[in-house]
Parts: structure tokens; C-alpha cells; sequence
């Protein structure tokens, strides 16, 4: 994969939308609404949006954090690194991992469709 063109697309937010998409998707999966103020303007605005549910999740219901992580298929071997390595709180390093998956997602599928 030509990492150079992804970047553009991704600074150019080309893929924004499908992540939004996928992220609800995968939510509502465990039974969390992710109803997000639609348009998306950004990466970042996603990613405190992410925050505040992984937050929230974390606080009242942690089961359900480890079924998202298990259907958007992010290993906890990988959180358990992440952990360790980051200097982020748990709740932003736990975001960050899970819309850089389901952004990963989104472009393996463009690639491969």
C-alpha cells in the first residue's frame, strides 16, 4: 500500500465519513448508540467524540468495552502495549486504538473493493 497518497486522502478527509459509518456501525453492535452531530468536520472532532463514549463506557459498563474491542477486532495484546508505551489516559489511548482501526478497515476495503 502507497502510504504517501493515503496520507493525502486522509489529511483531505476522504475517508471521514465511511469511519463515522463504521464506527456506528460497530457501536451499535454492543447496544451504544453513537450518534455523533453530523457533519464530522474532522479527525480530532471524531476522536473526542470517541473519548467521551469510551469514557462513559468505561465508568458504567467496561464489559462492553471488551465486546466492541472484540468485534472491531483489536487485540488486547495491543491495548496492553499501547498502555504501557502511551502517556495518554487510558480512555484517550483506548480511542485513539479504535478509530485508527476502524480507519484502517475503511481503507482496506476501499483498497480491496
Amino acid at each position: 500500500m502507497d502510504l504517501v497518497p493515503l496520507d493525502v486522502q486522509i489529511k483531505a478527509n476522504q475517508y471521514l465519513n465511511e469511519t463515522v459509518t463504521q464506527l456506528e456501525k460497530d457501536f451499535l453492535m454492543i447496544g451504544v448508540n453513537f450518534d455523533i452531530s453530523k457533519p464530522v468536520k474532522d479527525y480530532r472532532q471524531l476522536f473526542e467524540f470517541t473519548n467521551h463514549l469510551v469514557n462513559a463506557l468505561n465508568e458504567k459498563d467496561p464489559t462492553r468495552i471488551l465486546n466492541l474491542l472484540y468485534r472491531i477486532d483489536l487485540p488486547e495484546e495491543k491495548v496492553q502495549s499501547e498502555m504501557q508505551n502511551s502517556q495518554l489516559s487510558f480512555s484517550e489511548m483506548l480511542s485513539e486504538l479504535i478509530v485508527k482501526r476502524e480507519l484502517f478497515k475503511v481503507v482496506l476495503r476501499k483498497k480491496y473493493s
